[in-house]
């Protein structure tokens, strides 16, 4: 049999009773060269009876089980056991609409520059309700690119990456230890692609995305070690990713504890323009750019403040005009 165009990959932990829902939003995709890997990280609720009921009878592909791993490990191993050329990332209390598959696969056939594609989402909470989106995810690369000097901004269930290029920059990895046991693996991930690669997401929701106040994600944000996990990963790749070859530089310009930051602003600029083209003058009349500048802004620096004020008012002339 020939190898299928598409692998999802898919870890899980106790999955039920969301489980047999996203398997079957996998089973109506319209595109139909695809299998899914799971990794069951030591599931006692019933999960791997379903997934033996599903897979591979329904939706071609392989369970890995008697393996516990963390959330990083679980998707580095699932990623260099998966054969296809196109890596699909999928939660298993997410469902999936029917054209995902086809709509992705299509956008990076048609952009060959790019390495991952996400999407859009609509939220659901437990009881497959619709709710308000908490933001939207900016689909444009140089928006995106942005965005991610401060935060993981591509749905991370919602995407679609060339395996060749998501193996060139090592993977992923879990770097967590006793002291700091989380880790934020799709931050980590998108900061290194980044460096090297361009990323877009589609403006249109290709998944229903659930929102879960037990998850693993909420749990840590409400204890804050999210944010210290965020920082983490910043640091670990600021000098690839923004040019900052200091690891202090770049903790003090995310604590915002810099006494001047517009010199180190202005280098990553300078170091984006080396890699994408866009000159440093069109990027700070960028929004996004300028925006996520100013959050990094102390409130004592005055002069960077002075500085990013008056950019962002030519801005908000020149789109008035």
């Amino acid at each position: 049999m020939s190898t299928p165009r598409v692998t999802w990959i898919m870890p899980v932990l106790n999955g039920m009773p969301f489980l047999p829902t996203a398997l079957e939003s996998l089973r109506q995709q319209t595109f139909q060269d695809h299998q899914v890997y799971v990794w069951d990280n030591g599931s006692t609720d019933g999960t791997l009876d379903v997934l033996r009921e599903w897979i591979p009878s329904r939706i071609p592909g392989k369970v890995f089980v008697g393996e516990p791993l963390s959330l990083g490990m679980s998707l580095k191993r699932l990623l260099e056991e998966a054969p296809s050329s196109l890596i699909a990332r999928m939660d298993a209390d997410d469902i999936c609409l029917p054209h995902r598959l086809a709509t992705q696969v299509a956008h990076l056939e048609q952009h060959p520059e790019l390495a991952v594609i996400g999407s859009e989402r609509i939220s659901i909470d437990l009881q497959d309700r619709e709710i308000p989106l908490r933001s939207v995810f900016p689909p444009d690369y140089f928006d995106i690119l942005h965005a991610t000097l401060r935060a993981p901004r591509v749905l991370h269930p919602s995407v679609l990456m060339r395996r060749d290029k998501v193996l060139e920059i090592g993977g992923y990895q879990d770097l967590s230890t006793p002291d700091s046991p989380y880790w934020c693996e799709d931050y980590d991930l998108w900061l290194r692609i980044l460096s090297k690669h361009k990323v877009e997401a589609l403006p249109e929701p290709l998944i229903r995305y659930r929102y879960n106040p037990d998850s693993l994600t909420e749990t840590e944000m409400r204890l804050n070690r999210s944010a210290n996990a965020k920082r983490r990963a910043w640091l670990m790749n600021c000098k690839a990713f923004a040019g900052i070859d200091s690891a202090s530089v770049a903790g003090r310009l995310w604590d915002r504890r810099l006494f001047f930051s517009m010199p180190v602003i202005l280098g990553i600029a300078r170091h984006f323009q080396s890699r994408d083209g866009l000159k440093v003058s069109e990027r700070l009349k960028m929004p996004s750019f300028v925006r996520i500048a100013q959050s990094y802004l102390r409130r004592e620096d005055l002069i960077s403040r002075i500085w990013l004020r008056g950019l962002s008012r030519k801005i908000t002339t020149t789109n008035n005009e």
